[in-house]
């Protein structure tokens, strides 16, 4: 109970901080006017019918992320706002409640460390060594509904949205084993020391929420906080033990691990988790709020061309890299920008004319344009930003330093503002990708062959051993960025991830090992066992060895193919 009120604690404060810390960044932003639409001050799209997409991180809470073995995660939702009543303070300021209705997906990473012993066993050559086998995915996947109430509180362009809704939550089945290696007498003997078996979840829990919008026009920005308190969630756990007890040295003998048996111990625990969230939302005026003025102060002005204004019909824009002699883009374009060390001195040209019939562009009349990188004026040469622009149809050019884009997606946008009569629009906006460096892959591989056993069980020869024929190898070494190709008999091919001391499958000779990259390219510096390239001599054989009995599975014996 404490645990559980300790967690719940710590996710109101982190709500709060997340509010006070969104607040103040969002007020120093600057806006994006929507093209073709003025807000005067009207009446706040808060309380409107709203759409909100939005995704973030899924944070498990103590017991049960280590009772289920999941640790941190990601998650993504859709959800709609229909208001019910609406309570006017003023236009501006008001309070409106209405349903909440939504539906999202969630995955979190699986984790997990065996849990049960290791066993010496006599004749070993060397300490036993641990595998863990996980379940269904590396990640522990799950979709929630949710139906509930909203309510919002809307200040000018802020909108605080407390929420509570009853969510249904489903999950799939996990299982989580560790496996304990031995090389005995020679053979290599496996066997699960332990199983932790995750049920499938389905039930109905609450998720209540905190959330912050921010408007400057019909689409806004939101963060939000919630608390997911799910169904309980059933654990079993096998431990296998072997029969008696160990000698004097600490060591059991194979019939002792033959003969063993397990215990089952089964647990529940409550799925919860915190979730930060960010994303979009979209405001649905009614009609009544695009034609009625008084209502909602937010109208379209339609400029004619022989207004002395900014926001006409047909402007113009483009981007270019380099200056003058690459490639250019209209506003909606995507510009990807290939690596080259040599792109650090060159610059981005971004181009504007937001009035190309109108002359009188000097004075008081003239338009003062602001260029926007990824939110903020951007950095640029040949004069300030904002600039004036008084070259008529002609368009007005800056250069934006390549050295102040970032590598990945860039935004660049372009507003246009009318001193005479304050309006603000946008003329259009950008992509532009930057591409980095491609990452090196290297290796140095030591693979060491090892004859792959099973086990038999007949009446009266419970311990019957067969090999099958086939090598695995144990890696060693270290890898970067890159992979295991393996080519056997008949010309095969396998592909498997180094694992530090870990075995790969089992396969026919004659074996080719080579280290290739993620993306299946040749890595011409790696080596395996000090060769560009290592064959493996068919010489190295493991011969079948008696008869090929009925094949039957000693609970928790793995037999390795």
């Amino acid at each position: 109970m404490k645990s559980k009120f300790t967690f719940m604690r710590k996710t109101a404060v982190l709500l709060w901080v997340l509010l006070f810390v969104t607040a103040g960044a969002q007020e120093e932003r600057p806006g994006q006017p929507i093209k073709g639409v003025i807000v005067k001050g009207g009446k706040n799209p808060g309380g409107n019918l709203l759409v909100s997409v939005g995704g973030g991180g899924l944070f498990p809470g103590n017991t049960y992320g280590q009772e289920s073995h999941v640790g941190n995660g990601l998650n993504g939702n859709i959800n709609l706002y229909v208001p019910v009543f609406t309570l006017n303070g003023s236009e501006t300021n008001y309070t409106s409640l209405g349903l909440n209705g939504g539906a999202g997906f969630f995955g979190m990473k699986k984790e997990y460390k065996p849990e049960g012993p290791f066993y010496n066993i006599a004749g070993q050559s060397s300490p036993p060594s641990f595998k863990t086998e996980i379940g269904n995915g590396s990640r522990q996947n799950g979709f929630i509904g949710e139906l509930g109430l909203q309510s919002n509180f809307s200040f000018n362009k802020f909108t605080i949205s407390p929420i509570m809704n009853a969510a249904y939550i489903s999950s799939k089945e996990s299982s989580f084993t560790a496996i304990q290696t031995s090389s005995v007498n020679g053979q290599v003997r496996s066997f699960e020391t332990s199983k932790r078996m995750i049920s499938k979840t389905d039930g109905l829990g609450v998720i209540p929420k905190l959330r912050l919008s921010y408007f400057p026009g019909r689409i806004g920005f939101f963060v939000e906080g919630s608390y997911l308190a799910g169904p309980n969630v059933k654990n079993t756990t096998t431990i296998f033990k072997p029969n008696g007890a160990p000698n004097s040295e600490g060591f059991y003998s194979i019939d002792q691990i033959m003969a063993g048996r397990y215990e089952t111990l089964e647990t529940k625990n409550r799925l919860n988790a915190l979730g930060l969230n960010a994303g979009i939302i979209f405001s649905i005026f009614s009609k009544k709020d695009y034609n009625n003025p008084k209502s909602s102060e937010i109208t379209d002005e339609i400029q004619s061309k022989s207004s002395n204004c900014v926001c006409l019909s047909s402007p113009t824009a483009s981007v270019q890299f380099p200056n003058v002699s690459g490639p250019s883009i209209n506003p909606g374009g995507t510009l990807t920008i290939p690596y080259n060390p040599a792109n650090s001195s060159k610059f981005l040209r971004v181009e504007a004319s937001p009035h190309p019939y109108n002359s009188l562009n000097t004075g008081i009349w003239a338009s003062i344009i602001t260029i926007f990188t990824n939110g903020s004026p951007a950095t640029v040469s040949s004069g300030g930003n904002p600039f004036n622009h008084t070259n008529g149809q002609n368009p007005s050019a800056r250069l934006i330093p390549f050295s102040s884009l970032n590598v990945g997606t860039n935004t660049i946008c372009v507003n246009v503002k009318c001193p005479s009569s304050g309006t603000t629009c946008s003329i259009g906006c950008f992509t532009v990708i930057v591409e980095g460096p491609q990452s090196s892959s290297s290796g140095t591989v030591t693979a060491t062959p090892v004859c792959c056993t099973k086990f038999i069980v007949v009446p009266g020869n419970p311990h019957k051993e067969v090999l099958t024929g086939q090598v695995r190898f144990k890696m060693a070494g270290t890898v970067v960025n890159a992979k295991l190709k393996i080519v056997s008999a008949g010309g095969n091919i396998a592909y498997e991830n180094f694992v530090q001391n870990g075995f790969t499958g089992c396969y026919t000779m004659p074996v080719d090992i080579s280290v290739i990259s993620t993306a299946n390219q040749p890595v011409p510096s790696s080596t395996v066992n000090g060769l560009p390239v290592y064959k493996h001599s068919s010489k190295f054989a493991c011969k079948e060895l008696g008869p090929k009995l009925p094949v039957q599975v000693i609970p928790g014996i793995k037999i390795p193919q």
